[in-house]
């Protein structure tokens, strides 16, 4: 797979468990604020940081 299609996966899966009742945009403009702003990380470093935070005991809300 490549580094696009798991940030895709990746947003999907954590919007379901830890953001389930917010919108889409709510979810990534809080994501952004967590993990760093999106547009100055490579997708490696995007994937990364995002399976990161989806193993994360704190991301269950």
């Amino acid at each position: 797979m490549t580094d696009r299609h798991n940030i895709y996966e990746l947003f999907e899966e954590i919007h379901m468990e830890a953001f389930a009742n917010q919108s889409v945009g709510e979810m990534l403009k809080e994501l952004n604020a967590l993990i760093g702003p999106f547009d100055k990380l490579s997708d490696g470093e995007l994937v990364t940081r995002l399976s990161g935070y989806k193993k994360s005991p704190y991301h269950v809300q």
